[in-house]
């Protein structure tokens, strides 16, 4: 009898080992990307090809994106310069991750005061000539 139940008890945790989640989220080559621009800032590109490359592949499979993902896709895109397609991106994490809406606000307000001071700094430069 005794015998019966290790056999039982080893079939269990075996089959519950097995099934054991690897983790919540998906972060495909993020750390070793993240890495690697810290490393080299040349490779920054390559990390936000990549980035945009699992995030869609995650969208694809209608999957939940991991949290901070796409607003490090927004931060990369401001970093390039691209204030609409990191609002795009920051406005994506708010909708996704409700813990992180009052810093998407807070980033997305900052850019529209950056880009509303724009011109004004531009004048002032031009009248300065």
């Amino acid at each position: 009898m005794k015998k019966n139940l290790t056999i039982i008890f080893l079939v269990t945790l075996a089959a519950l080992t097995g099934c054991a989640q690897r983790g919540l989220y998906s972060w495909g080559e993020y750390e070793r990307g993240l890495y690697s621009a810290y490393k080299d800032p040349n490779q920054v590109e390559a990390l936000r090809l990549k980035l945009e490359a699992h995030v869609a592949a995650m969208e694809t499979a209608q999957q939940k994106v991991a949290p901070g993902l796409y607003a490090e896709l927004g931060t990369l895109y401001y970093q390039k310069g691209d204030t609409d397609k990191a609002k795009y991106y920051y406005t994506k994490e708010h909708d996704a991750w409700p813990e992180s809406r009052g810093l998407m606000n807070a980033l997305k307000s900052n850019m529209e005061r950056r880009e509303s001071a724009a011109p004004d700094q531009q004048a002032a430069r031009e009248e300065g000539k």
